[in-house]
C-alpha cells in the first residue's frame, strides 16, 4: 500500500491511465493525493477531480466521508468579507489533508474574491471564475488574517479545513455549493450554504460590569453600512438564557424594541433579587417586513453579550510598629479595604486599645468611649480603601496586642491584630558652632547623638530647624535626617555646614526624637558679621583734551566685619593714557592695583590716579575693590572738550593792477584747534576805487554796496579749511585796503584782516 508519498511524475497518457487504475485498485493512501498527479512549482494546472475512466465509478478515495461547512447559513453587510470554511473528515471524524473541495455559487448575488492557494503543487487552490474555485485541504494548522492588525477577526485553520471568501456590493443572498469530489456516497459529498448580505451594520453591546441589584442599559445600535445612516424601525429582541434572576423593563425575561431616529435600540436590565452571576443575553436583530411590497422579515444578525453582577467585600489590616518605649508616641495604621468591583455599603470600624495603651489623636477623628474607637465609614467603593491612623502613647512596658474590626451591609466583617513591645531608652544631644563667622562662609556644625537608656531607641530622627535667615545647601531651612536605632550606649555624629543670608546672631536649636516620646536638645550660637566695602570717586566733571585728569579714590568698610586680603584697582578707559599714581600702585596691562590688606570695619584708605585724555568724548573711569567676602565698583565721569582756534589769512593776486584789470582776493579760514568752530561768517569790505565783479565760496554771499556776507558755515571741524575768493576790478588809482572780518560762535569780538592793493593809472 502507497502511504504518506506523492503520485509519481507521469509524462504519457498510458502511463497515466496504469498509475490510475493500479490506485483504483488499492484501498488508498490516508495522507496523499488518491486522484492525480501533482507537480511541484510551476504555473497552475487545471486537473480533473477524479481519476480516468475506470477508476471514476469506484470508491478511489475510502477515506474521504464527509464534508462539513461553516457556516452553513449567515448575514454580512454588503461590501464586507464573508470567510467560509469547508472540513473534510474520514469515518472515525478526523480531518484529512490534501482533499479537494470545489466551491460553487449557483445563484443569487455575490462572487468569490479569494480561496486557499496554499501549497506548491500546480493544482493547487485557484479561483476559475467569481462562481467557481478549486482548493485542497490543509496538511496542518495556519492563522488566515484579514491583513489588519486586529488579532480578533483571524481565523485559526486545522488540518483537513480549506476556506474560500466571498462578497457582494448588493442586497440579496448568495447560494454556495461547497463540493468534496473523494466521497463517494452522493448524499454527504457536498454541502449548503447561504449567505445574506444586507445594507445593515450592527453594533451589539459590549460586555459589562454592575454593583448587584443597579440598572443597567444595553444599547444595540443598527446604521446603513453603505454610508452610516442610522436606521429607524428595526426590531432588536433582548432575551436572557441564563445566570442569576433578572429582568427587562417590561419585567419579562425577554423584550422587543425598535430602534429609535439614531438608530438605537434601548432596554434596561434590572435584578429582581442580588445575587452575584453572570447573565447572558441573546440579542437579535429584525429588519421588519414590508407587506405592501411582499418583502418579508429579515433576521440581520444574533449575538450574545453578558452582564455581569459583583458584590461587594470587605478586608481589613493593622500595622503597629513592632517595639515602642514607655512615653513616646506612637501610630497604629488601620486600612480597610473593599477587594470587590462595587461598593460596600454601612461600613464600620472599632479599634479596641488594650490597657497601658493611652489614646492620643487619630486621623479621621474617631468617636471615643473609653478604650474602643468607632468609625463610620459609610460606604465604601469597589477597589477602594479607608485608611485611619491612630497615635497612641504606652504607659508602662510590655507586649501590648491590638485588636480592629471592621463590619459592612450584607453581614461582611473581618478582624486583623497587631502587637508591640514596649521598652525604655533615653536621648542626649550635643551640638558645636564657631562663635563668630563671615557671611560669606560655610559655618559648620556637628552634633552628636547618643542613646543613654537601656533600651534601643528606634526611629530617631534628627531635625535642625534653622533660624530665619540661616539656610543649609543654599535653599533649606531645616536639616533632617532618619538616624535608625540606637543601640543603648551608642552614638551618631552628624556633620553639615549652614550659610547665613544676613549679619547677626543665630542661635540654633536642634531636636532629636524617637518612639515612644523621646525627645533631647542641644543650642548653639555664632555671631555673624560682614564687610561691606564703598568705594567713592571723585574726579573733574570737564577738562580740555590732553590735559591731565586726577582721581581721588575712597574706598571705606561700612560693614561690621574686617575687609581681608583688600585689592583695589582702577581699570584705565581706552582713550585715556596713565600718568601717575599714588603711593604703592603697580600698573599692569593698563589697570592700576593697590594691595590694601585687612580693612577694619569703619577703616577707609584713599589713593590717587592721574590719567590724560587723548580724545573729546565722555571718559568713564571705574574703580572695583575686592577682599574676602565683599566686593565694591565706583566711577566717575569726566567730559573730555576740545578748544576751536581759527585762523583768518587774506592774499590778493595779481598786484599791483591798473584800473580797469581784476585781481582776486583768497580768503581761507582754518581751525588749528581740538574742537569744532561752528556758525562762522565771513564779511568783507571793499574800497571805493574797486568793484566786485564774482565771488566764491562754500557759501552764497550777498551784496550791500561796497559790502559783501558770506552765509555761515555751520561747522568747520578741527584741522579743516574754508576757501573764499572775492575777485573785484580796480576803478581808480590808488593804494587802497580791502577789509576782511570773521565771526563764529566761539569767539567775542570778530577776527580782522585787511590786505593792501596798488591800482595805477594807464
Amino acid at each position: 500500500m502507497l502511504c504518506k508519498t506523492a503520485a509519481p511524475i507521469v509524462r504519457s497518457a498510458l502511463p497515466v491511465l496504469l498509475v490510475f487504475a493500479f490506485v483504483a485498485g488499492l484501498p488508498g493512501c490516508r495522507e496523499s493525493m488518491p486522484h492525480s498527479a501533482t507537480w511541484w512549482g510551476g504555473t497552475i494546472t487545471r486537473t480533473h477531480p477524479k481519476p480516468a475512466e475506470g477508476g471514476y465509478y469506484t470508491d478511489w478515495d475510502p477515506y474521504a466521508a464527509t464534508i462539513e461547512l461553516q457556516p452553513v447559513e449567515d448575514v454580512n453587510p454588503v461590501n464586507t468579507q464573508h470567510i467560509l470554511v469547508a472540513t473534510v473528515r474520514d469515518k472515525e471524524g478526523r480531518p484529512l489533508p490534501n482533499r479537494r473541495v470545489e466551491w460553487i455559487i449557483t445563484d443569487g448575488v455575490g462572487a468569490i474574491v479569494e480561496v486557499d492557494a496554499s501549497g506548491w503543487r500546480e493544482s493547487r487552490g485557484h479561483k476559475e471564475d467569481n462562481r467557481f474555485a478549486i482548493t485542497h485541504t490543509n496538511n496542518g494548522p495556519h492563522t488566515l488574517t484579514r491583513g489588519n492588525d486586529d488579532p480578533r477577526d483571524d481565523i485559526v485553520l486545522g488540518e483537513g479545513q480549506t476556506w474560500c471568501v466571498i462578497t457582494s456590493p448588493v442586497e440579496g443572498t448568495s447560494h454556495v455549493i461547497a463540493y468534496a469530489p473523494g466521497i463517494y456516497n452522493w448524499d454527504k459529498h457536498k454541502v449548503f450554504a447561504k449567505k445574506h448580505w444586507f445594507d445593515v451594520a450592527w453594533r451589539f453591546p459590549a460586555p459589562a460590569t454592575n454593583p448587584v441589584c443597579t440598572p443597567h442599559e444595553m444599547i444595540t445600535q443598527v446604521a446603513r453600512h453603505s454610508d452610516g445612516a442610522a436606521l429607524g424601525g428595526y426590531e432588536v429582541t433582548y432575551r436572557l438564557v441564563g445566570g442569576p434572576p433578572a429582568v427587562f423593563c417590561n419585567g419579562q425575561q425577554a423584550v422587543c424594541v425598535r430602534t429609535d431616529a439614531q438608530g438605537l435600540g434601548r432596554v434596561v436590565l434590572q435584578q429582581t433579587a442580588p445575587a452575584e452571576g453572570v447573565n447572558e443575553i441573546e440579542i437579535t436583530v429584525v429588519r421588519p417586513g414590508n407587506e405592501r411590497c411582499c418583502i418579508p422579515a429579515q433576521v440581520i444578525a444574533v449575538g450574545r453579550t453578558t452582564k455581569t453582577w459583583v458584590g461587594p467585600r470587605i478586608a481589613i489590616a493593622k500595622q503597629a510598629p513592632p517595639s515602642a518605649v514607655v512615653g513616646e508616641r506612637f501610630r497604629y495604621t488601620i486600612t480597610v479595604s473593599n477587594p470587590a468591583q462595587v461598593p460596600a455599603p454601612q461600613v464600620c470600624v472599632y479599634d479596641f486599645l488594650p490597657p497601658g495603651i493611652q489614646y492620643q489623636s487619630s486621623t479621621p477623628a474617631a468617636h471615643v468611649n473609653g478604650q474602643t474607637l468607632t468609625w463610620s465609614v459609610g460606604t465604601l467603593e469597589g477597589g477602594g480603601s479607608r485608611t485611619m491612623t491612630v497615635d497612641v502613647a504606652a504607659t508602662r512596658s510590655g507586649r501590648f496586642t491590638n485588636c480592629a474590626d471592621v463590619r459592612a451591609a450584607y453581614g461582611l466583617a473581618a478582624r486583623a491584630t497587631a502587637e508591640t513591645c514596649v521598652t525604655q531608652p533615653q536621648l542626649a544631644l550635643t551640638k558645636t558652632a564657631p562663635p563668630e563667622a563671615l557671611q560669606c562662609e560655610l559655618i559648620p556644625h556637628s552634633v552628636v547623638v547618643t542613646n543613654t537608656g537601656t533600651a534601643p531607641a528606634r526611629n530617631v530622627r534628627f531635625f535642625d530647624k534653622l533660624p530665619e535667615g540661616m539656610v543649609w545647601q543654599e535653599r533649606y531651612t531645616g536639616v533632617e535626617s532618619d538616624l535608625g536605632t540606637l543601640n543603648p550606649g551608642e552614638s551618631r555624629r552628624l556633620c553639615f555646614y549652614v550659610k547665613a543670608q544676613r549679619t547677626g546672631t543665630f542661635t540654633n536649636t536642634a531636636t532629636v526624637t524617637a518612639e515612644g516620646g523621646l525627645s533631647a536638645q542641644a543650642t548653639a550660637t555664632t555671631v555673624v558679621r560682614n564687610p561691606a566695602l564703598v568705594i567713592t570717586k571723585v574726579g573733574p566733571a570737564r577738562r580740555f583734551v590732553g590735559k591731565d585728569i586726577t582721581y581721588t579714590i575712597t574706598l571705606a568698610n561700612r560693614g561690621d566685619g574686617e575687609a581681608r586680603n583688600t585689592y583695589l584697582c582702577d581699570r584705565l578707559p581706552p582713550t585715556a593714557q596713565f600718568v601717575k599714581a599714588s603711593e604703592g600702585a603697580t600698573v599692569t596691562d593698563g589697570t592700576v592695583v593697590w594691595s590694601l590688606g585687612t580693612l577694619a570695619p569703619g577703616a577707609s584708605r584713599s589713593v590717587e590716579v592721574t590719567l590724560r585724555s587723548t580724545q573729546v568724548g565722555e571718559l568713564t573711569n571705574v574703580a572695583r575693590a575686592t577682599a574676602y567676602c565683599a566686593d565694591a565698583t565706583g566711577q566717575a565721569v569726566t567730559q573730555v572738550v576740545g578748544i576751536p582756534a581759527i585762523l583768518l589769512e587774506c592774499t590778493d593776486h595779481p598786484d599791483p593792477i591798473a584800473v580797469g584789470q581784476t585781481t582776486v582776493y583768497t580768503v581761507t579760514v582754518t581751525n588749528q584747534g581740538s574742537a569744532p568752530g561752528t556758525n562762522i561768517v565771513i564779511a568783507a569790505e571793499l574800497p571805493p576805487q574797486q568793484d566786485l565783479v564774482s565771488t566764491d565760496g562754500p557759501t552764497r554771499a550777498t551784496v550791500e554796496g561796497k559790502t559783501l556776507t558770506f552765509a555761515a558755515v555751520e561747522s568747520l571741524p578741527p584741522q579743516a579749511s574754508a576757501v573764499y575768493r572775492i575777485t573785484a576790478k580796480g576803478t581808480a588809482p590808488g593804494d587802497v585796503r580791502f577789509k576782511v572780518a570773521l565771526t563764529s560762535d566761539q569767539m567775542a569780538t570778530p577776527a580782522m584782516e585787511t590786505e593792501s592793493t596798488n591800482i595805477y593809472g594807464e
